[in-house]
């Protein structure tokens, strides 16, 4: 099995705080490194202190050796590299009917960053599985949605409570995401078709309009476009194929 890299420390072009014009300049200017370089150029500025790589450079993952990659389809256990993996549209049916599908929501861990500064937060979430597209319902002004205003790029995560080792059920998405309001003609459509908003309804005793017209004021929509979806299921072991498979979206 390969190994794992790690992203070693390297050095940065900006002093935070103290950092003059050229710093400045030469941080818009840094070029994306690779995670398994453990080398600082001999004519690297000096890294000031509390500085790291991420802050200037652009950093490049490994898609090779990781141990996630191993797993998905390197020589693991009993398969052979490239054996027991599914094909595309069988692991999207399969994330289907883990995320329930149109109108029923899961509870996830919705994990979201700003400044190099991570935040998770439990959220619910509906699949539409025509177009792989997360949906949940937010109220307005929290810090989750400000934080996707400044950078859409996300990940969630759904896991049934662990009950035995063999017997795992989970799914990490990752996508890019954006905040529709009640103006939106997507904000309506959304919630006739796809999110459960009955339920709330139900809940507060209101008339089906009254409920949308109330979430329209007062909520948001988060829209999140999956880009990659990793599930982790035991079960596809019992049909020969590896416990973690994953779905990408086509490149356009």
């Amino acid at each position: 099995m390969k190994k794992i890299l790690c992203i070693m420390v390297l050095g940065c072009f900006v002093a935070y705080g103290t950092a003059g014009a050229a710093e400045k300049k030469a941080a818009a200017k840094a070029k994306q490194i690779d995670a398994s370089a453990s080398v600082i150029s001999p004519n690297h500025p000096e890294i000031p202190k509390g500085v790291s790589c991420n802050d200037c450079h652009e950093v490049k993952l490994d898609a090779n050796t990781t141990a996630t990659q191993v797993w998905l389809k390197g020589q693991y256990v009993k398969y052979a590299p490239g054996q027991g993996v599914m094909a595309a549209d069988h692991i999207k049916a399969e994330i289907a009917k883990i995320m329930l599908g149109k109108k029923q929501k899961r509870t996830c861990v919705l994990g979201t960053s700003i400044n190099n500064v991570p935040l998770t937060t439990t959220a619910d979430f509906v699949l539409d599985p025509d177009t792989m597209t997360l949906y949940g319902l937010h109220e307005k002004g929290t810090t989750k949605l400000l934080h996707i205003q400044q950078n859409p790029k996300v990940s969630l995560n759904w896991h049934e409570e662990f009950k035995t080792f063999g017997n795992v059920l989970c799914a990490q998405f990752i996508g890019t995401a954006e905040l529709l309001d009640g103006a939106n003609p997507e904000f309506e459509k959304v919630l006739v078709d796809i999110y459960p908003y009955e339920d709330l309804a139900k809940a507060m005793k209101l008339e089906l309009q009254q409920a949308r017209e109330m979430v329209k004021k007062g909520m948001l929509l988060s829209k999140i476009i999956c880009n990659q979806i990793t599930v982790n299921n035991s079960a596809f072991e019992k049909d020969g194929m590896r416990k973690y498979q994953r779905w990408e979206r086509a490149a356009k």
